[in-house]
C-alpha cells in the first residue's frame, strides 16, 4: 500500500506555481496579488503540495513564512518543472492563442508585479498574461530564447540622486533584534551570485568603523527576508512604500545607491506589450526610474 501511494504522487503545475511564487515575492500575501489567487488559495495549495510530498515545506517564523530542508528542496524542482512546462506551453501554443510572459527579478517582484498584473490584463483581455519570477540573469536569458516576451530587471544607478522615499533600495533589519553597535562588523543577508544587489551590499560597509560580514547567502527573497527578520543580518531589498511585516530600517547605514528597473525586449517583443510595461511602471516609480532598452543593451548583473 505504501509503495503503491509512493508511485502514484502528483505535484501539479498550480500549486508548485504557488511555492515559487511564495519564495520570489516574500510571503502568501504577495505571491497571491501577483498570480491574481486569494491568499486562500494560495495557502491551499502549499497544504496540497505538503500533503504529496508527506511533510512540512513551510513554517511560521513570527508574521511571515520561512522553507523548510525538503521546502527548498522541492523549491529547486518546481523552478525547473515551471520553466520547462512554460516553454513548452510556450512553444505549442504561440500559433493558436495570444500568451503574454512577463519575465521579472525576484528581488523586485513585490514592487513589479502589483503595478503590471492588472493593467497587463485590462489592456491586453484577448490574452493569457503569465509571470516567470527569478534571478536577474536567468529572466535575461529567457528573454534570448523566446522563453518570456519582456524581462523586467534591476539595475543600480550610481548616476542618480538617491531617493528619501518611494520606489528605492533599503537596508532591513528584524524589528524584534537589537540593531549593531556603529563600530562592530554589520552581519548581511546577500543574493548569491550573480546578483545585481550582491556588490553594492558589500560596498556599502566597506568604509566604516566596523566593516561587515557574510552571515548568510540566500537564493530567493523569502529565504532572505526571513533570514533578516530573524536577525541573521540586514539585507539590502528594493520597496516603495510599505516595509515588509517584521522589518524595520537599519539605523545608520549608509544610503544605498539609486535604483532602476529596465524593460529588457528583443526583436521578438510586440511594441504594444513593451511599451505598456515601461509605460506602467513609470506611472508609478517615476519615468526617470525606469528605461526600456533592447536585451543586447543591459549588462549583465555581476
Amino acid at each position: 500500500m505504501a509503495y503503491g501511494r509512493e508511485m502514484s504522487r502528483t505535484f501539479d503545475i498550480v500549486p508548485l506555481r504557488s511555492l515559487a511564487a511564495v519564495a520570489a515575492t516574500g510571503g502568501v500575501s504577495r505571491a497571491a496579488q501577483s498570480l491574481a489567487l486569494t491568499q486562500s488559495a494560495v495557502s491551499q495549495h502549499l497544504r496540497r503540495l505538503e500533503r504529496e510530498a508527506g511533510t512540512a515545506l513551510v513554517r511560521k517564523e513570527g508574521r511571515g513564512i520561512a522553507f523548510t530542508a525538503a521546502g527548498e528542496e522541492l523549491l529547486s524542482h518546481a523552478r525547473a518543472i515551471l520553466a520547462a512546462h512554460d516553454a513548452a506551453v510556450s512553444r505549442f501554443t504561440a500559433e493558436v492563442s495570444d500568451t503574454i510572459v512577463i519575465g521579472a527579478a525576484q528581488n523586485s517582484a513585490a514592487v513589479v508585479l502589483p503595478l503590471i498584473m492588472s493593467s497587463l490584463r485590462e489592456g491586453f483581455p484577448g490574452a493569457e498574461v503569465r509571470f516567470h519570477l527569478d534571478r536577474n540573469a536567468t529572466v535575461r536569458s529567457m528573454l534570448d530564447s523566446g522563453r518570456v516576451d519582456v524581462a523586467v530587471t534591476t539595475r543600480v544607478a550610481p548616476e542618480m540622486t538617491p531617493r528619501a522615499d518611494g520606489f528605492r533600495l533599503r537596508w532591513l533589519w528584524s524589528a524584534h533584534c537589537p540593531q549593531p553597535s556603529a563600530d562592530e562588523p554589520v552581519p548581511i543577508v546577500a543574493f548569491s551570485a550573480p546578483c545585481t544587489l550582491r556588490q553594492p551590499s558589500f560596498d556599502a560597509f566597506s568604509g566604516t568603523p566596523g566593516g561587515w560580514h557574510v552571515t548568510a547567502e540566500v537564493n530567493d527573497l523569502a529565504t532572505g527576508l526571513e533570514a533578516a527578520r530573524a536577525g541573521v543580518g540586514a539585507m539590502l531589498v528594493p520597496v516603495l512604500d510599505r516595509l515588509p511585516d517584521g522589518l524595520v530600517g537599519l539605523d545608520g547605514a549608509p544610503t544605498p545607491p539609486a535604483i532602476q528597473l529596465g524593460v529588457a525586449y528583443t526583436e521578438r517583443t510586440r511594441a504594444d506589450v513593451r511599451e505598456t510595461v515601461t509605460a506602467v511602471i513609470g506611472e508609478h516609480l517615476g519615468t526617470d526610474r525606469v528605461e526600456m532598452l533592447h536585451n543586447r543593451s543591459f549588462p549583465m548583473p555581476a
